[in-house]
């Protein structure tokens, strides 16, 4: 090809995201309490606060968790992040108490990518086994590992609460 032919390539990112299939994550950690006990911190905004959101998971600071625990039901979670307010906002899809949670997720950076998380609280010995999957939106697949990770020190704070 000539030189012309490739100019109108030049803008493009080297690495598009895929668009025809979305990535999705898989976690799991044991935390020590009752299934019923883990499956309230997911839906009660005083204990969202406690590890989904602030200084435990990454340099945030919590301004307002807000929802309507309901199939149907919708949240908000506001934080400030390096200065930017973000909003995490979703649907409670599935409410399974205590055993699945379901629900959309979104954030006020990328309004149109809409995420499916699924939540899965399996008991034994009075411990809780958490799986959590993450199906993600295709336009957020070159984050797959930066979400991965915010996740995981999600449930990492979680659990650090029953220790």
């Amino acid at each position: 090809m000539v030189s012309e032919q490739l100019s109108m390539f030049e803008g493009q990112s080297q690495n598009p995201a895929p668009t025809d299939k979305p990535s999705t994550i898989y976690l799991t950690k044991t935390v020590n309490a009752s299934n019923q006990k883990v499956f309230d911190q997911w839906l009660m905004p005083v204990f969202i606060g406690e590890w989904m959101f602030g200084p435990k998971v990454q340099q945030e600071q919590v301004v307002s968790l807000e929802n309507k625990v309901r199939k149907g039901g919708e949240f908000a979670f506001k934080v400030i992040r390096k200065g930017t307010e973000i909003e995490h906002s979703g649907e409670y899809i599935e409410l399974d108490v205590p055993n699945k949670l379901v629900f959309s997720w979104s954030d006020s950076l990328h309004r149109s990518s809409k995420s499916r998380v699924t939540a899965l609280f399996q008991e034994a010995n009075n411990k809780t086994r958490l799986k959590i999957i993450i199906k993600l939106d295709p336009k957020l697949y070159n984050e797959k590992d930066s979400l991965k990770n915010q996740w995981s020190a999600r449930c990492s704070a979680l659990a650090a609460k029953f220790k």
